[in-house]
């Protein structure tokens, strides 16, 4: 069994490899579509007012809702790991993923045909989409080590989140227009249609740009099949679960933490609905949540840059932010007269002025004060800081009275949510073997997909066990204290060492046999 060369950054001009970057970023320009517009704002609200319009109840549709939702979170489970080992075997990472795209894409454009009562078809359509988008985020998220070098993967991972509430959140503000403008139903059933076209379009660059990586086997030896050596490869990565000991921790906390963040994203609507916060209000903080996270997550992909002069700014600034946010939001709450705190334009002006405060201490006082910290400050802490903030934003959901408050948490939010992510996502990259990035991203998923499960249902447990969702936010801070304590044991370096040596013996040339 022959192994083939290394890495596809290596002999390529620097221009190519920013064009690489780039076309690999552009991908989640192309999928945050569905992110924004189908799983977050516009057809769960379809689906509930008009597609389950002649079920029994609002509360039957919700739940055919989440039964659909699991169903495409447990396919996907079950079809990561696998897909993923086959496609490091086969050298079919790209195949896979236009392959899902395809999948994705289409079940999405055919949402267009749904109308009242078609539940069916739109639980039928939702899952088929949903399946296709998270599949092909695996392939995507494991192209990452093959794109970016090791030195640039923090900055790489955060610039496509940017990018991705940049996409997510125009072609989310579109829809909204669509939505009051076009007449019935067909607001609601282009803006489907939308997101497929705009999904396909900018998929091109990624699968036309960023060459197939190398796989670690070049040729089976005779009576083998793909499907065999690949769930061989996937036992034998279990057995040896000891030898990648670090990264598995890494990954049982990255399931903890995450089950965290995916509720607060997963539950901050109808948690803002209970609170008696307006649609408009929900639709607004989410358009600013997509828009927000974009600078912020650059902010947090500069962090463990060693060669970046503004870190100790950047830090400062993240800082000031994780105190200076609550309590503006409290004492504005408490100060301003009762007709203002609902006031949105108020509100930004608010926050507006808050944050340029923050500018200026940062610029001041970042280097003087942060410049030690900041020196430490790798993709672990970096994740470690955030977790520390959405504890405090767990705490602060906890006794969330007024409008003006729920704009400063959802900023908060912002400020959070896509460094958190990306990071994650970089240091998992780090820590595993390039030559099995299928096989490992097809782990990551399985993580994700549980999150996204288990998270709500124990939050729903504590809704049910105190009669409220107060207590149940609360409880969200025990995610991030456990995830972050487990996450403080990794010693990134070993499992950075392990992987490196795992890929030195999978491609290494050698002689066929």
């Amino acid at each position: 069994m022959a192994t083939v060369s290394s890495s596809i950054t290596g002999n390529i001009s620097e221009q190519e490899y920013k064009r690489r970057i780039k076309a690999w970023t552009m991908y989640d320009w192309a999928n945050s579509a569905f992110a924004t517009t189908i799983l977050a704002a516009v057809l769960p609200i379809y689906y509930s007012q008009v597609a389950g319009a002649t079920l029994a109840s609002p509360a039957l549709a919700t739940a055919y809702w989440a039964r659909g939702l699991s169903i495409s979170l447990f396919i996907s489970a079950l079809l990561s790991p696998i897909l993923g080992t086959i496609s490091d075997v086969m050298r079919g990472k790209k195949r896979f993923l236009s392959f899902f795209i395809g999948i994705g894409v289409l079940g999405t454009g055919l949402m267009i045909l749904i109308k009242e009562g078609d539940w069916l078809l739109a639980s039928i359509l939702f899952i088929v989409g949903r399946v296709g988008f998270t599949a092909a985020n695996v392939f995507y998220d494991a192209l990452l080590p093959h794109v970016a070098r090791e030195e640039d993967r923090d900055s790489v991972s955060t610039r496509g989140y940017a990018m991705g509430y940049l996409g997510g959140g125009i072609l989310l503000a579109l829809n909204v227009v669509m939505l009051q403008v076009l007449p019935g139903t067909w607001g609601a059933r282009f803006s489907f249609l939308s997101v497929a076209i705009w999904w396909a379009v900018f998929s091109i660059p990624v699968l036309r740009r960023v060459p197939e990586p190398p796989s670690a086997t070049e040729k089976l030896s005779p009576g083998e099949s793909v499907v065999a050596v690949s769930f061989k490869r996937l036992w034998q990565t279990f057995k040896d679960i000891r030898q990648y000991a670090d990264l598995f921790k890494f990954l049982l906390a990255f399931l903890i933490y995450n089950d965290g963040i995916g509720t607060i994203i997963g539950v901050a609507a109808i948690y803002g609905a209970e609170l008696g916060f307006g649609s408009t209000e929900m639709v607004l903080a989410l358009l600013l949540v997509q828009f927000v996270g974009i600078p912020f997550s650059l902010i947090f992909g500069r962090l463990p840059s060693q060669g970046e002069s503004r870190r100790p700014l950047y830090l400062a600034f993240i800082v000031y932010n994780l105190f200076a946010l609550p309590l503006a939001g409290s004492f504005s709450m408490r100060l301003l007269p009762a007709d203002m705190t609902s006031n949105i334009g108020v509100i930004i002006g608010l926050i507006i002025a808050v944050e340029t405060i923050g500018l200026l201490l940062a610029y001041l006082l970042g280097k003087p004060l942060f410049s030690g910290m900041a020196e430490k400050m790798d993709a672990k802490n970096g994740i470690l800081l955030a977790l520390l903030m959405y504890t405090i934003i767990a705490a602060w959901g906890y006794q969330l009275n007024s409008v003006i408050e729920f704009w400063f948490l959802a900023w908060m939010v912002a400020v959070v949510q896509g460094g958190s992510q990306a990071l994650s996502r970089s240091l998992y990259a780090s820590m595993s073997p390039a030559s099995k990035s299928g096989e490992f991203f097809g782990l990551f998923g399985i993580m994700e997909k549980f999150s996204a499960i288990l998270g709500p249902l124990l939050f729903s447990a504590a809704v049910m066990m105190f009669n409220s969702s107060r207590p149940a936010v609360l409880s969200l801070v025990a995610f991030f204290i456990v995830g972050g304590g487990i996450l403080m044991t990794v010693n990134v370096e070993k499992g950075r060492r392990i992987a490196r040596e795992e890929d030195a013996r999978l491609l290494q040339p050698e002689i066929s046999s």
